[in-house]
């Protein structure tokens, strides 16, 4: 049988990531990520949650772990031997001081930034040599390459783990998407550096569509899908420059609004694309006074919702400048109606 070309591409881009069925699928090392921890805290803390609560997995995290560099090196502040040499010692600590072998990490720029090395580290013999002499005179540490997706060199984001675990997550869930349309935004640095390590490769990616669909939702297809969300490190850190992402924001959602203006939830996989998605929709609202109201949440923050979160205390929807309340009412999520939307958003 002739396969059409989205099976074809969804049979040469799947991941062999374990689930908590599986072996291995039960420990877990994890990498936080530095602009998570600065710019959007909450998902990390309900992933945490999520992971070892619902999901019964054991999260190892070596204390002397550092961020991965990439924001240095894309900012060419690091050069690429640093790079490995933090790479190589990040997972030194992780298999050798705590004991794992899969690792993941929860920043998709993290998650590119180590399939890089690691791809790197395989092609060119003189880099591996390198990376593995300089981790010994500099740190005293062992060089250890993770084999994370089917035994091959590799590791993986966290919304692989949700998406190996999606049916048992939904499983769990005390609402459901049934009636709710729904579209994906996969990361740049997730999907498009290397498509082959993508669960779905870049064109068809799976990892986002798979958890919405076991959340029961209808997934919406539109134009600009696969635009980029266009934070990039040069656009969002310069304020000349901040117009190219607030456009980019405008020509997506515009797009989605053309097509399928009852849709009003687009989930992501990665830290700047939920951030920058949701802020810059304000940017619009106050410079052209048009506004989408399409909440933009990433995997952890609806997981959470749908297995009975706090939306404000646990998942950080107080962050957020799309008001979520009309997205809980369609799903049928409570919350608290006796306070005004600014009192909910103080849950602390």
């Amino acid at each position: 049988m002739k396969l059409a070309g989205k099976n074809q591409a969804w049979e040469r881009h799947q991941k062999q990531v374990p689930s908590v069925d599986e072996p291995g699928g039960n420990l877990w090392g994890c990498f936080r990520s530095c602009f998570l921890q600065s710019a959007a805290p909450y998902t990390e803390g309900v992933a945490y949650k999520i992971l070892k609560n619902d999901l019964g997995i054991e999260l190892r995290e070596a204390p002397g772990h550092t961020s991965c560099g990439a924001i240095g090196y894309h900012g060419d502040v690091n050069n690429l031997e640093t790079q490995m040499v933090i790479a190589a010692r990040n997972f030194s600590i992780a298999h050798y001081e705590q004991g794992v072998d899969n690792l993941f990490s929860f920043c998709v720029t993290s998650f590119a930034n180590y399939t890089e090395v690691i791809k790197l580290w395989e092609e060119e013999p003189d880099l591996l040599e390198y990376t593995e002499k300089t981790l010994k005179e500099t740190t005293g540490r062992e060089f250890w390459i993770p084999h994370v997706s089917g035994g091959r060199p590799s590791v993986v984001h966290a919304s692989d783990v949700f998406f190996a675990n999606r049916h048992k997550l939904a499983e769990k869930a005390k609402y459901s998407l049934k009636g709710i349309k729904a579209t994906d935004h996969v990361g740049c640095h997730y999907g498009k550096i290397f498509p082959g390590e993508a669960m779905g490769g870049a064109e068809f990616p799976q990892v986002l569509v798979g958890l919405l669909e076991a959340f029961g939702a209808e997934i919406v297809d539109y134009p600009e899908r696969r635009h980029c969300c266009g934070m990039g490190f040069r656009q969002c850190a310069f304020p000349e420059n901040r117009d190219y992402t607030a456009g980019s924001v405008y020509k997506k959602l515009a797009s989605l609004k053309e097509a399928h203006p009852d849709c009003n939830l687009i989930l992501t996989n990665c830290p700047g694309c939920t951030v920058f998605m949701d802020a810059e929709q304000g940017t619009i609202k106050e410079v052209l006074e048009e506004e989408f109201n399409v909440s933009i949440l990433d995997y952890a923050q609806l997981t959470g919702l749908l297995l009975g979160y706090d939306p404000f205390k646990d998942c950080g929807l107080n962050a957020k400048a799309v008001p979520v309340e009309p997205l809980l009412d369609k799903i049928g999520i409570p919350y608290d109606k006796s306070k005004t939307a600014e009192e909910r958003r103080r849950p602390f």
